[in-house]
């Protein structure tokens, strides 16, 4: 059965797909996230988390929506979580997150700064899906939306990190950037006092490093500016990331805090000169 076919009995879309959800003891809720199917039952003394997650993903699949149907089968394969507790309370908690590892941007068209030019480019990133239970500060369950590819980034095997990769349209105009539901948008600040023109294509985003942010007047998730300052061929560019939320977002609310909190980054390039 196609996962197109499965969503007869669904609720409204809304622009939303986080909060938090009520539970009756052995009533299970089902959802729909892009071709992410997720169930969640919450038992007197366990949490019992499935998913269904296809081979292949697509970042143009965006809508969600609830299934009501509270009989409805997951398609296979099917991965199942179990979670115990003393007693379980009726209130879970869904709430998007940025990735755990840092990600490769490869803009479709290479990217050039003039030299004395600055500029500011808006990209996304994929969003992950954490469940909290009342009362319990660490998530139950951390994990992609779309599961995006890994890569190595650095120099050589024994160098660098395990990053994700994804392909972006970055756009120098935010109401060009198409919306995704399930991507967060990071502004990064470009400024080349250097006498050289610089081209890169592929950049390092230390998205773990970054805070998250959702505006309700664009309707999108947002992190933190990046601001990369390259001054001299002779040296990496100078990476800051700035506590300040992003003016474009207007008014926000504090979603999470970065994964893993850091100073001054020096590897988002390998390719910038």
């Amino acid at each position: 059965m196609s996962v197109d076919s499965i969503n007869k009995n669904q609720s409204t879309e809304a622009s939303s797909w986080w909060g938090e959800y009520i539970f009756e003891i052995d009533t299970p809720r089902t959802w729909q996230f892009g071709s992410l199917i997720l169930r969640i039952t919450r038992h007197a003394q366990e949490w019992r988390m499935e998913y269904h997650r296809p081979v292949l993903q697509h970042d143009d699949e965006m809508g969600w929506h609830e299934i009501l149907d509270t009989e409805f089968m997951l398609p296979e394969p099917v991965h199942i979580e179990r979670y115990m507790f003393r007693k379980t309370q009726p209130q879970l908690q869904l709430m998007p997150k940025l990735a755990d590892h840092s990600v490769v941007i490869h803009p479709v068209e290479p990217i050039y700064v003039p030299a004395g030019q600055k500029g500011l480019l808006y990209v996304t990133t994929p969003l992950w899906l954490v469940g909290f239970a009342e009362g319990q500060e660490e998530p139950l369950f951390d994990m992609p939306i779309i599961q995006p590819k890994e890569t190595w980034f650095g120099p050589d095997t024994r160098k660098g990190e395990l990053c994700y990769a994804t392909e972006v349209n970055g756009r120098t105009d935010l109401d060009k950037l198409r919306h995704n539901l399930f991507r967060a948008v990071t502004p990064v600040i470009f400024q080349n006092t250097s006498h050289e023109q610089l081209r890169f294509d592929r950049m390092n985003v230390p998205i773990v490093a970054l805070p998250l942010f959702y505006s309700e007047s664009t309707n999108r998730l947002w992190t933190s500016h990046i601001k990369v300052m390259h001054d001299s061929s002779d040296r990496l560019p100078r990476i800051k990331i700035e506590n300040r939320t992003p003016p474009r977002a207007g008014e926000v609310m504090y979603m999470h805090a970065p994964r893993s909190p850091g100073g001054v980054l020096f590897n988002m390039f390998d390719s910038f000169f």
